[in-house]
């Protein structure tokens, strides 16, 4: 089942927050977020920890942000940024922010 957490404003646009199963295209990998560029949406793995939930939400904030920016990113520098954004408590702050 989706469910919508909430909006933030990235870069000037209006992102939506949702929470709901996701599924890997390879059935050997686990999907915890995504970023939608032509929706405007960041959507957020419903099985995973709360805490793991919102590292993943700054790993697709960091995504939008670098994307609309016009700048191609490597996965593994946008997964250790996110992991210690995390650490210093950002994600919190994020999950915060959201506006319901």
């Amino acid at each position: 089942m989706q469910k919508n957490v909430g909006k933030i404003e990235i870069g000037g646009h209006s992102y939506e927050v949702l929470e709901l199963e996701l599924v890997h295209e390879e059935s050997n990998k686990e999907l915890y977020g995504r970023h939608e560029v032509k929706t405007n949406t960041i959507l957020l793995n419903n099985t995973i920890h709360p805490d793991r939930k919102k590292e993943t939400f700054i790993h697709e904030v960091l995504h939008a942000i670098l994307l609309n920016g016009g700048h191609e990113h490597p996965e593994h520098i946008i997964d250790c940024i996110s992991n210690g954004l995390f650490q210093l408590g950002v994600g919190e702050h994020l999950w915060k922010s959201l506006k319901k």
